[in-house]
């Protein structure tokens, strides 16, 4: 769903570095915690509510920061202002010692906007509670590697990872919302309670509309009558199939694209008041 690799710039401790060899950047076997974060003409959307999230991510893994919240998004604004780039996806690690800012363009197609994308249900499995916790983005990613990696089909863009017991819950780095009967549904547990999918469910409630998050089978979502999936890089994305099934008639659906214009709407007041 990606378009061709942009330039990156690195920067640890706040400081550029010229190639990744120069610092020992995060690896998988090192213990990190990560955000994913976008900007809006130079403005980083709800930077503290995903340093939040960081912050809790820590606390879970028993991972002492080296830096404050504040400290951290100060270092993050002025990273992204000496990449000069101001429409950016911004990726911040965090381990015991360093942290990591990596600065970039990642831009969606038009297509999956008007057209919607396919999805298919993953062979593996979310981890049960009782194990990685679903809530936290850690360097302990590999449920969602994995699911990645299963063979493709052709036309299939993302993958959705049921829990345990044969809920729906995610995509691999998405959250997914559905229609039926004019009544919007999201998964209540086993998920990342992403910042993107936070503001979505505000702008429903500034819609009047009602949100219920519940358990959903595959069955729900077979026979919905609209599906989408969000994240802070992709904003509202539609759901056009998943699992050869077609979701609804229209692309995007009615409800969809009046959560799409309120997204848009609400987004753009609350950088004019970060700004």
């Amino acid at each position: 769903m990606n378009a061709s690799k942009p330039e990156v710039k690195i920067f640890v401790n706040g400081q550029p570095v010229s190639s990744p060899k120069q610092y020992p950047l995060p690896t998988e076997s090192s213990n990190f915690v990560f955000e994913s974060l976008r900007s809006y003409n130079g403005i980083i959307f709800r930077l503290k509510e995903h340093l939040k999230r960081l912050s809790e991510s820590a606390k879970t893994i028993h991972l002492k920061l080296p830096k404050s919240a504040h400290q951290l998004e100060l270092e993050v604004k002025s990273c992204l202002s000496e990449s000069s780039q101001t429409e950016a996806f911004i990726r911040i690690s965090v381990d015991e010692t360093n942290s990591y800012v990596l600065v970039t363009e990642r831009t969606r197609p038009e297509w999956i906007y008007e057209k919607g994308i396919n999805l298919k249900t993953a062979v593996m499995r979310k981890n049960m509670p009782n194990a990685v916790p679903s809530e936290i983005k850690t360097s302990a990613f590999l449920t969602n590697v994995l699911a990645v990696l299963e063979s493709p089909e052709e036309d299939m863009d993302e993958v959705i990872l049921l829990d345990p017991n044969g809920f729906v819950t995610e995509s691999t780095v998405w959250n997914l919302f559905m229609v039926k009967e004019y009544q919007i549904f999201t998964a209540a547990t086993g998920i990342l309670h992403g910042v993107t999918r936070q503001f979505v469910i505000e702008c429903i409630q500034l819609e009047r509309l009602p949100i219920i998050q519940t358990n959903l089978t595959r069955h729900d979502l077979w026979n919905a009558d609209e599906a989408f999936l969000t994240n802070t890089s992709g904003e509202i994305v539609p759901i056009r199939m998943l699992d050869g099934r077609r979701i609804g008639s229209k692309m995007p659906g009615d409800m969809t694209q009046r959560l799409m214009a309120r997204f848009q709407k609400e987004l753009k007041q609350e950088l004019r008041n970060d700004s």
